[in-house]
Parts: C-alpha cells; structure tokens; sequence
C-alpha cells in the first residue's frame, strides 16, 4: 500500500532539488524571454587575453568562462577581433578587467571545475558533444595536446568523459548526443557551431546547457538526425543560435519548426555582458519633416540580424566620421535586450538623429517567415512585440517576403510599429491594417555596389510627375559600403527632386500620404 506522507516527502523533495538547482544556475530565464538574464558581474573580471592561443585553448578558456559566468560572471575572455583591440567592449561596459594568463585562470577555479571532455581530433563533430557535456557537467572541453598539462600538478583534473576513439562516425556520435545527452539539455536553445570554429560563443551555449550541433539540412542523412531533435524544440519559444552550413537551406529547414534563429557563431562574452543589465534607453525620434510633393528616400544598412556583426563590423562603421552626415537605418537584432544591453544602449547613446536603429530580418530573431505555420507565425510575432517595446525599435525588415498573412500578424500583435520593409524588391508598397509596408525597390536590396544603387534609385524615380510625393527605401550591404559610400550617394542625387529620411519618417510620412479610407 502507498504511504501518502512518504510521497509528499519525495514531492517537496524532488522540488526543492528544482529549485536549487534554477538557484545554483544563476540566471534567470522568464517564460517570455528567449535569452536568460545573468547575474551582476564582479567587481574585478579576469580578462584572458588570446593573442597566441591555440584553437584548442580558445575552446578550454571559452568552457571555463562559461562555467564560471553561470553564477557570477567573472571571466572574459578576448581577442583581436574585438572592437578598438582586445578590451574594446569592456571599456564600453564600463569593466574593470585583471588581466591573466589563461592557464592561471584555470588553476585559480579549479575549484568549481569537476574535470576534463576529451576531444577525439579524429571526430570533429566531438568538439561540440564536448562543449555540450563541458555545461551540463561543469567539465572543461580538452584537446588531447592539452591532456598531459591538465591532468598534471598543479591542475590534477580528471577525465571525466573521453571521447577518443568512442564513435566509428559521425552517425554514431549523435545517436549517442540524442540518447544520452539531448535529454539532459536545456530544449529552449539549441546551437550550431562548425568544428572549425574555436572559443566565440562556445562560453554562452556551456552557460545555458546547449546542445551544440552541426547539421546540413540540404544532406538528408543530417536533416533525418536534426528532425530527432527538432519535436523537443517549442515554436517561438526556443532559439536557434550559432550558424549553419547553409543559411537559405537551414532558415527553410528550421521554419517548418517554428523556431526563430539568432546569428551569434562569433559573437564573443555573451556570458558576460548578459549579466550587464542596465535599462534600453531609445533616443527618441525627431520631429517628423513637413510632407511635399517630393521623393522620400531612407537609406537602409545590413546586417543586424547578426550579432557578432553589432559587435564586431557595426562598430567600426560606427566610427566612419561620415556617420550623421545622412540619415541611415541601422539594422540591429532585438535579441540583443538580454543577451548584451549595454551594446545596444551604446549605440542609442552614441546616436546622432540622422541615425536610426531598426531591426534587422525579422524581428525577435532571423527568419523566413514565408515557410512558418500560421499559428508559429503568430507566436513569433507575439514574443517580438514585447522586445520591441524593451528595445525601442519601431520598424522591422523582414527577409525576405511579406504575405498578406505576415503582414497582417505583424498588424494584429505588435502595435508600435511604424513600418515593415521587405527584402524581396519591386517597390510594392500596401497597408495591413494601418501598418504599412515599404518593399526595397528593384535591385535595391542588400546591394553592395554604389553605382547599383544609385541606378535602382534613379529608375524607380522615372515615373514621378512631380505632384505627389513618392516613397523609395533602399539596402546597403554592410560587409561592402559604409556610412562615407552612403553620403557619396546622396549627394549624387537630385536635391530638388530626392528629400532622404530617417526610415521611422519614412512610415510616418507615407502614413500621412494616404488617407484612411483608401488604405
């Protein structure tokens, strides 16, 4: 017979354990959040620095940050590729940084650190097995190279999990990942790294307990193995990061699932900088120029659905001594609310009022929203809606079409917006409700050549009689033009015909150009 009492003993228990246990991780994850929050950083962080580092001891020092940052950020961990040099970034989050040797941090919180993941070299996919068990057991992910130096005085660290020589393929070592360490996985991220890929964002996903995987969806054999993790994932729940092999072919595959993508594969400390929580200060928009019978044009730049590329590339085009000299529309990601505050409040804080952030393709992540069911479609714009309203963004593009049902989600559940623009070109121009939508004009999107741009624009000025004004929205691709190639192009145009706006203008005057009734 069953002994009630026991079992309550056994219930409290089991929950209490659960509850310790969301303690010990250190962050928090509210339901509505695709990203945690980490605690507060530490007074002083132990910054190690990777100027001769291996690969191998980029991913060590990657695993131990992310360890460690679980419940106290206290590790960064940089690199060259950082904005203004290696300390960049924690100037701009107002750091105070210790530097150290990478192998005096690891004997320092050994303490907190249980052993060693070895990585078979044989095996590439290993690495990311190991950097998922490296957070799920607290372990360091380990070359064999670095297996002598670690298991010696004065570390003495155990292997704990040894994957040399374990699987014949690579279809062996995920069906041992989907039976034996998938479950014990955090299902709300799930990442894609490729093995050639060494420290970035591999502290973040240890932090969260990711699965870090590294599957082809355009292989059937991969797209058969990502199924068999895809039905623990939650529509617009769970987050996609990192990268993939194919971006077109992963963005289809994934929209099937319903799970929003956040491009992330090298954006560095974000177990860090998570913890460096301050309130999104938006700057607010300038008063709205008066509506004539001219062009309205907004020049628009990529790639902010990227991360690493706020992090990295936006922030060398930030400092183009041309920036301000003309209205742009930034894209940046709104994920960036909780995985880096203080990155976004910089460049509010650093903006002048011709520079306007919008986010980038397509709101609280990067997808194509064509390939989603309509029920995940309207998850997704109900999770974006409130971090645009955390960020103060107010316009989104949209990669890469708007169908009248994308449109109209966007309509019905995120009501700041001021506008949607879309990648797939022709200039359409239509209301879903009262929320506009401005099309980039033909062969105006993501473009990367000047002379291109300036052509686009000019043919699809051809038809304007001067007695009406008329609304054009252009793309620069970011990796290719910068804030000095935009005002080049802007003074090459007709100053008595073009008139160039700020995007969330943009919206507002094309609103106030077409009466209510014949939206």
């Amino acid at each position: 017979m069953k002994n009630p009492c026991k079992e309550m003993f056994w219930l409290v228990a089991l929950l209490t354990l659960a509850s310790f246990h969301t303690d010990a991780a250190g962050f928090s994850w509210p339901k509505d959040h695709l990203l945690p929050t980490f605690p507060a950083p530490a007074s002083v962080i132990d910054c190690i620095e990777l100027k001769t580092a291996s690969g191998a001891e980029a991913d060590l020092f990657a695993s131990l940050e992310g360890i460690i940052n679980r419940t106290q950020p206290r590790i960064a961990v940089v690199g060259q590729r950082d904005a203004d040099g290696s300390m960049g970034w924690l100037k701009i989050h107002q750091l105070a940084v210790n530097v150290v040797d990478g192998f005096d941090a690891v004997e320092k919180y050994k303490g907190e650190i249980k052993g060693l993941i070895v990585v078979d070299p044989d095996r590439p996919e290993t690495l990311n097995l190991a950097t998922t068990l490296a957070g799920l057991d607290n372990a360091l992910i380990c070359e064999p190279a670095l297996l002598s130096k670690l298991t010696n005085a004065p570390f003495n660290l155990k292997i704990e999990e040894d994957f040399r020589g374990r699987f014949a393929n690579r279809e062996e070592a995920y069906d041992y990942f989907l039976k034996s360490v998938w479950p014990r996985c955090s299902h709300r991220v799930i990442a894609g790294l490729s093995p050639n890929v060494h420290g970035n964002l591999r502290d973040f996903l240890v932090a969260v307990n990711a699965a870090v995987i590294w599957l082809d969806t355009r292989n059937s054999g991969d797209a058969a193995i990502f199924a068999k993790f895809a039905p623990d994932l939650k529509p617009a729940h769970s987050l996609y990061m990192g990268w993939w092999p194919d971006e077109d072919a992963g963005l289809k595959w994934i929209g099937k699932y319903g799970v929003p993508v956040l491009a992330s594969d090298f954006f560095v400390n974000g177990s860090l900088f998570a913890g460096v929580v301050e309130p999104i200060q938006p700057a607010p928009i300038p008063p709205t120029p008066p509506l004539e019978n001219k062009i309205y044009l907004s020049l628009f730049i990529s790639d902010g659905d990227n991360v690493q590329y706020m992090q990295h590339k936006l922030r060398k085009l930030w400092d183009e001594p041309a920036r301000g000299k003309v209205p742009i529309g930034w894209t940046v990601s709104p994920l960036t609310v909780d995985l880096d505050p203080g990155m976004l409040n910089y460049y509010y804080r650093t903006a002048t009022t011709n520079d306007c952030l919008v986010s980038g393709p397509s709101g609280a992540g990067y997808e194509r929203l064509d390939f989603w069911k309509p029920a995940d479609l309207d998850a997704f714009t109900k999770v974006t809606n409130p971090y645009l309203e955390r960020s103060g963004i107010k316009v989104i593009t949209v990669w890469l079409h708007v169908t009248d049902d994308i449109g109209k989600s966007f309509a019905a559940n995120c009501p700041a917006l001021l506008g949607l623009t879309s990648q797939e070109g022709g200039n359409v121009q239509k209301f879903f409700g009262n929320l506009p939508l401005i099309d980039f004009i033909d062969r105006g999107a993501y473009d990367g050549e000047i002379e291109q741009l300036r052509s686009a624009i000019n043919r699809a000025a051809q038809d304007w009689d001067g007695k009406s004004p008329k609304f054009l929205a252009v793309q620069a691709n970011a990796w290719k033009l910068g804030p000095s190639d935009l005002l080049s192009l802007a003074n090459s145009l007709d100053a008595n015909k073009f008139v160039l706006v700020r995007p969330d203008h943009l919206f507002q005057l094309f609103k106030a150009s077409v009466p209510v009734r014949a939206r």
